[in-house]
C-alpha cells in the first residue's frame, strides 16, 4: 500500500510541475511578444508560488486518496488472510469511494457464502459421521449374530439368539421368529419371541395367507405396516392379536425355499419404523438363514439318530416279554417328576431321550441272563452291571447325546454312593440320573420279572419310603409320592404284569 500512495503522489505531483512549467513558458512568450521583460521575474515568482500551493495542495489531496483507498483495501487484505485461516467470522462496515463499497459488499456477501457453506459441510459430515457410526453399529451387530449363530447347531440356541440380537439392534418391543410346520408345510409355528409369553402361543400355528405372518409366506415378501389397525390387509387378522401398531415381517429364504417369518414389532422408544429398518432386518434375516436350515437339519439328524437307537431298544424289549413298555413307562414317569420338580424344557428332553434309552447297553448282554428265572450268579451279575456303562459308550461318539450319554450311565447309581459302575454318591449324580433311577426302579417293583412277582402299587410305595436317602434321592422320592397321589392315574398298570 505504501507503493501505492507514493506513485499516486508522484503521479499528481508531475502533472503540477508540468502544468506549471507550461504556463510559465506560455506567459514568458506573451512577454517577449509585449516587450515587457522586466515584469518577468514578478511573473515567474507568481508561477512559482502557485506551483508550491498547488504542490500542497496535491499532497493533501493524495493523502486524502490514498487514506480514502488504502485503509479499506488494507482491511480487505487482513480479512482475506484471516479467511485462509479459515476463520469466517468476518464482516466489513467501510463508507468510502461507491466502487469500493461494492468491492466490500461483494467480499461480504462471498464470506457469508463461505460461511453458510462450511456450516452446510459440518453438519453433512456430523450426518455422515453418525451414519457410519450407526451403520457401523449395524453391521457389528450383524457380524456377532452371524458368529453366535454359526457356533451352535441346536435350533433353539440358534433362534434364541437370532431373536435377542434382533430386538436390541433393532430396540424391539417384540420378537418373534415362526418356523415352517415340520407336519404340516403351509402353516407356520411360533419357535421363538421376545417380549411375549411363548408358552401361550407355541401350539399356535398360522395359516398361509393368514394374518401378518401367513401373508409373508404366501407372497414371499418382506412388508413394513405403520398401523395394523388401519392396513386392510390386516384388519381381519385373528390369532396374531398380540402385534399392534408398526410391524416389519420378513421371509426367512435358504436355498432358494421360505423356511419361516421373523417379525419386529413396535420400538422401544415409540418411533415408527424406517426402510432402514426394515433392510437392516433382511440383512440380519439373510445372514440368519442359513444357520437355521444348518439347525433344522441337524435336529432332523438327531431325531433320524435317536428313533434308530430307540428302534433298536424297543427291539431288545421285544426279545423280552417281562420289560416290554418298561422304557415307555420309565420315560413317563419320570418326565412327570420333572415337571413337578419345576425343571426346564431342554432338561426335561434330556431326560426323556436317556429314559428311552437308557437299557440300550443290554444289547450286548447274553439273553439267558436276561431272562433267566433263578438267581444270577455273581459272574452273571457283573455282566448285569455293565450295560449303564455300555450304553453311553453306544451313545458317547454322538457329541450332541452327551448329555444324555450321561443320565444312562448314571442311572444305576445309588444316592448312598453304592451303585454302579462309577460308586458316586448324593449331588454328584446328575438331577436327571436320581429322578431316572426313581422312575426305573418303580416300574420294575410292579413289573413281574423273571426272578420275582410284582410288587402291588403300596409294596412298591413302600419300598420307595424305605430306601429314600440310600438308593433314592429323598427329595426326588418326595415329588413322586407327591404325583402319585394328586395323579394316580399316571399308572397306566397297576400290579402284575403278565407274561403274553
Amino acid at each position: 500500500m505504501a507503493k501505492f500512495r507514493n506513485r499516486l503522489f508522484l503521479s499528481i505531483l508531475i502533472v503540477t510541475v508540468l502544468t506549471g512549467i507550461c504556463y510559465l513558458l506560455f506567459l514568458f512568450q506573451i512577454s517577449l511578444r509585449t516587450e515587457q521583460l522586466n515584469r518577468l521575474p514578478k511573473i515567474a515568482f507568481s508561477v512559482l508560488t502557485i506551483i508550491v500551493l498547488a504542490i500542497v495542495s496535491v499532497g493533501l489531496i493524495s493523502l486524502f486518496f490514498a487514506r480514502a483507498i488504502n485503509r479499506p483495501i488494507r482491511k480487505l487484505i487482513q480479512a482475506h488472510q484471516a479467511i485462509a485461516r479459515r476463520d469466517f467470522d468476518q464482516h466489513l462496515k467501510i463508507h468510502t469511494f461507491q466502487e469500493i463499497e461494492e468491492l466490500i459488499s461483494s467480499f461480504n456477501y462471498m464470506v457469508e457464502q463461505l460461511k453458510n457453506y462450511k456450516d452446510q459441510l459440518s453438519k453433512q459430515r456430523q450426518n455422515l459421521e453418525r451414519i457410519a457410526q450407526e451403520r457401523t453399529r449395524e453391521l457389528s451387530y450383524i457380524y456377532c449374530i452371524g458368529r453366535e449363530v454359526s457356533s451352535s447347531l441346536e435350533l433353539e440356541e440358534v433362534l434364541d439368539t437370532i431373536s435377542k440380537r434382533t430386538a436390541e439392534v433393532l430396540d424391539l418391543k417384540i420378537c418373534a421368529i415362526l418356523l415352517i410346520d415340520e407336519v404340516i408345510a403351509d402353516k407356520l409355528r411360533v419357535m421363538c419371541a421376545q417380549g411375549i409369553n411363548l408358552k401361550k402361543i407355541e401350539r399356535q400355528t398360522i395359516r398361509k395367507g393368514e394374518g401378518i405372518s401367513g401373508w409373508v409366506l404366501e407372497n414371499k415378501e418382506a412388508i413394513l405396516v405403520n398401523d395394523l389397525e388401519q392396513d386392510e390387509r390386516f384388519i381381519a387378522r385373528t390369532k396374531e392379536r398380540y402385534y399392534t401398531g408398526s410391524i416389519i415381517s420378513v421371509p426367512i429364504e435358504a436355498k432358494g425355499k421360505i423356511i419361516g417369518v421373523i417379525n419386529a414389532n413396535n420400538k422401544a422408544t415409540g418411533e415408527s419404523f424406517k426402510k432402514d429398518d426394515l433392510l437392516l432386518l433382511q440383512e440380519v434375516t439373510t445372514e440368519s438363514a442359513m444357520a437355521i436350515e444348518n439347525a433344522l437339519l441337524y435336529k432332523s439328524l438327531k431325531e433320524i439318530y435317536i428313533h434308530t437307537i430307540s428302534a433298536l431298544a424297543s427291539a431288545l424289549e421285544a426279545k423280552d416279554h417281562y420289560s416290554r413298555s418298561h422304557s415307555e413307562n420309565v420315560t413317563r414317569y419320570a418326565v412327570a417328576i420333572a415337571e413337578e420338580m419345576g425343571l426346564t424344557a431342554s432338561d426335561i428332553e434330556v431326560i426323556r431321550q436317556a429314559c428311552q434309552l437308557h437299557d440300550l447297553g443290554k444289547i450286548g448282554i447274553h439273553d439267558y441272563i436276561l431272562t433267566k428265572a433263578g438267581e444270577l450268579s455273581p459272574e452273571e451279575w457283573d455282566e448285569i452291571k455293565t450295560h449303564a456303562l455300555r450304553g453311553a459308550q453306544i451313545l458317547q461318539p454322538m457329541g450332541f447325546l452327551d448329555e444324555v450319554s450321561q443320565l444312562v450311565k448314571q442311572h444305576h447309581e445309588r444316592f448312598d454312593g453304592k451303585g454302579y459302575p462309577s460308586s458316586l454318591k448324593g449331588q454328584d449324580i446328575q438331577l436327571g440320573a436320581r429322578i431316572m433311577t426313581v422312575a426305573d426302579s418303580f416300574d420294575a417293583m410292579i413289573s413281574e420279572r423273571p426272578y420275582r412277582k410284582a410288587l402291588s402299587l403300596q409294596q412298591a410305595i413302600g419300598e420307595l419310603k424305605t430306601n429314600s436317602a440310600t438308593q433314592f434321592d429323598p427329595g426326588v422320592v418326595k415329588a413322586f409320592l407327591k404325583l402319585l397321589e394328586a395323579h394316580p392315574d399316571i399308572i397306566k398298570q397297576v400290579g402284575p404284569r403278565k407274561k403274553n
